[in-house]
């Protein structure tokens, strides 16, 4: 990365407790609710669940999202060094959206599954979990022949067998398929399954772990050992956004304004003249917008081409997250433009939703794909913007940090 010039979210209590061990026998093919109460060796700070949860994941632990279902692929076996209380099994996940229907996530009808309401299986969704984060075994246990069925449906997926089970194959059984790829939801299935994910890496360091060895240096390796996926900007251009980001309009209103997006860097606005005159000034500033390597000439022009066309296809896109930092609510925006090979022009921006001062020791940071410092920028007043650009693949991350608090966001462009 080289330089050229959430609504705040409840915090769940996540419990390093001994769960109770589940009196029902888990049964590969059995459908599990998933407990909305997790439980893990460690326990994770507010910084750290920001860190490993999305806003989706908090409206489900906190009830304010629909019960989440899984099947079980594999019954739990008790190793050598595993406690009862921590056991590790595989599951497929499982979603009430049945519009996102595909050549991996099959439906499975309410007469198959004995529930109120229509599943689908992401097949190629089979993921660990801690028993203990299960809470009740709900409706019909799948026959012999669907359980196989689906796993070989997701298998196929992941090039483990060479041919897929025919349409006809998984019709006869009852089953549904769709013809059409949904990449925004198997993005926000990305962010779910993290939920069920961490307790197991939790679990893992915690058996490894020394018992002189410092949970805080427990958590550093537990936040390296889970992947987390990195937003893919690229796919903003495409209209297809993750889970927690919102457009700018959305959160400030159609006519509202930040001062540094609208004026970068404090720049006047500009009279505009209207009719022809407007028209050749929007073809020049588009222009500009293209071709020119100044990071002030860049921002100052796309506000002026905002202000005349606050649509033009040449601003970009522009997007906004709500973030929580020492108990103080703010906003990330990133507004990107896409130019010749493969260019990305971004400016990125941490202000108050409401345009008050942000906090004084508040700092923003870029790092690289090494987690090495590149960019940085300190508060003044109400807001730190810092201007990079970058090519398409390359990873950054943005780290938002004050003296008793931090956010970490991966990015890939």
């Amino acid at each position: 990365m080289t330089k050229t010039g959430e609504t705040t979210m409840k915090l769940i209590e996540i419990s390093p407790e001994f769960p109770i061990i589940h009196p029902e026998p888990i049964k590969a093919g059995q459908i599990w609710e998933v407990r909305r109460q997790v439980f893990s060796p460690l326990e994770l700070t507010p910084e750290e669940q920001q860190h490993f949860y999305s806003s989706a994941i908090f409206d489900f632990l906190n009830g304010n999202a629909p019960p989440r279902y899984v099947i079980i692929v594999t019954e739990p076996q008790l190793e050598i060094d595993e406690t009862p209380e921590w056991q590790v099994i595989s599951v497929m996940l499982l979603s009430v959206k049945t519009d996102y229907l595909s050549s991996t996530n099959l439906l499975i009808p309410t007469a198959i599954s004995g529930l109120e309401q229509d599943l689908i299986a992401e097949t190629s969704t089979v993921i660990s979990m801690l028993t203990c984060n299960l809470l009740r075994p709900v409706g019909k246990r799948l026959s012999r022949k669907i359980y196989d069925l689906l796993l070989d449906v997701g298998d196929f997926e992941q090039g483990f067998i060479e041919k897929p089970p025919t349409p006809e194959k998984i019709l006869a059984l009852g089953l549904k398929q769709g013809t059409i790829n949904h990449p925004e939801f198997n993005q926000q299935e990305l962010d779910w399954k993290t939920v069920l994910e961490v307790p197991v890496a939790a679990y893992y360091l915690y058996v490894k772990a020394v018992l002189t060895l410092d949970e805080t240096l427990l958590l550093e390796q537990l936040k390296a050992e889970i992947r987390i996926q990195p937003v893919p900007l690229s796919q903003w251009f495409e209209g297809i956004v993750q889970t927690g980001w919102q457009t700018f309009e959305e959160v400030f209103g159609i006519f509202s304004a930040t001062p540094a997006l609208e004026v970068w860097r404090g720049a006047s606005t500009t009279n505009f003249p209207g009719g022809e005159a407007e028209i050749s000034q929007i073809e020049t500033l588009v222009q500009q917008i293209q071709t020119t390597e100044d990071d002030d000439i860049l921002w100052n022009t796309v506000a002026t081409l905002r202000q005349l066309q606050p649509h033009h296809s040449a601003l970009g896109v522009r997007r906004v997250k709500s973030i929580n930092i020492q108990e103080t609510a703010l906003v990330l925006t990133l507004n990107l433009i896409s130019r010749v090979k493969e260019e990305v022009r971004i400016l990125l921006e941490v202000n108050s939703p409401d345009h008050s001062p942000v906090p004084k020791d508040l700092k923003v940071m870029i790092l690289d794909e090494n987690k090495e410092i590149v960019l940085e920028d300190t508060a003044e007043n109400k807001i730190v913007s810092i201007a990079l650009q970058g090519l398409q693949g390359e990873k950054f991350s943005v780290k938002m940090i004050t003296q008793d608090d931090f956010i970490l966001e991966d990015f890939n462009i």
